[in-house]
């Protein structure tokens, strides 16, 4: 994904419906969307939508290492698609395997999504 194409929406995958709820608030003024685990997000991967995707990677049904490897697998959608990973901070140094394109530990700071969503969205 080259910068002219940066997405123009934020999908926030996260079990834990807090977190969900609070990344929609702190990124008001964005268009955002949640899902609660990797399946849902898959599903709207798959579509013609570009998205910075907030990833959380402990979820249940599809965790998002799965599905970080299910969109590595399909290049053509990953490719249309910035991760960036939200975890403990022990469990960012999976980002780099996952090809994810930045990482937040938890728990962030508004800054720490701005600065991720103000980088990635266009």
């Amino acid at each position: 994904m080259n910068a002219n194409s940066r997405p123009a929406k934020i999908l926030v995958v996260d079990d834990d419906p807090l977190i969900r709820d609070m990344m929609v608030d702190l990124l008001e003024g964005y268009t955002v969307t949640t899902a609660r685990n990797g399946r849902d997000a898959f599903t709207l991967l798959n579509g013609n939508e570009s998205y910075l995707v907030f990833l959380d990677l402990m979820m249940p049904v599809m965790t998002g290492e799965e599905l970080c490897e299910q969109l590595n697998a399909q290049p053509q959608v990953r490719a249309r698609h910035r991760i960036v990973i939200m975890s403990a901070a022990e469990r960012l140094g999976q980002a780099k395997a996952l090809k994810a394109d930045g990482t937040m530990s938890k728990p962030f700071s508004y800054e720490d999504v701005m600065e991720m969503a103000e980088r990635y969205v266009s």
